[in-house]
């Protein structure tokens, strides 16, 4: 089954459907770990089309990841970009700035949440509601542009760790990774 942004947010819309009390903050949640995932994928499946990493590296490839514990949103956002020269802030246009934002106090607010403490900021459930509608368009703005640039959206496959033949997407990856090699890159990430 190939699976589609409409897929991954069904338990979200589930959640928001339920009536109960905690949908802001569950589906909250939720849809910042949809994100986080996508963002991930594309970056894994960017590198592993690198021209070096052969089919049967999958394992070295995500051991590799594991080993950065370090590796936030951001990375896996800006090793995208590094990886492909494309800028989201170009991309997306008009959206960029207002959805970056709307990421960023998102990540604040997801910081606190899935530690079991205060935000501090009050949030209602409404403005929760308005973050999850933040991150789906983020999510559906990305796997378009993955689908159209370089086949893939961070959602239609359950292995993202699979080489697809273009070139071009090779040698973008090949030269992105230069000298310092795709270990190397993913623990700078």
């Amino acid at each position: 089954m190939r699976r589609t942004l409409e897929d991954e947010f069904k338990m979200i819309d589930c959640v928001l459907g339920s009536g109960l009390e905690t949908r802001g903050v569950d589906a909250f949640c939720l849809a910042w770990i949809k994100y986080e995932r996508q963002q991930r994928k594309i970056c894994s499946f960017l590198i592993f089309q690198a021209s070096v990493i052969k089919p049967d590296q999958a394992s070295s490839v995500r051991q590799a990841l594991a080993n950065n514990k370090g590796i936030a949103h951001t990375g896996f956002r800006g090793g995208i970009q590094r990886l492909t020269g494309l800028r989201f802030k170009d991309e997306f246009g008009d959206r960029y700035g207002p959805l970056n934002a709307a990421l960023d106090q998102a990540w604040k607010a997801r910081d606190k949440i899935f530690h079991g403490q205060q935000t501090g900021q009050g949030y209602s459930r409404e403005q929760l509601l308005a973050k999850v509608d933040s991150i789906r368009e983020w999510c559906g703005l990305l796997s378009a542009l993955g689908a159209a640039k370089f086949g893939y959206d961070g959602f239609s496959a359950t292995n993202s760790m699979f080489k697809v033949k273009n070139a071009q997407l090779t040698s973008t990856v090949d030269k992105a990774l230069g000298k310092l090699g795709w270990q190397a890159f993913i623990n700078q990430l």
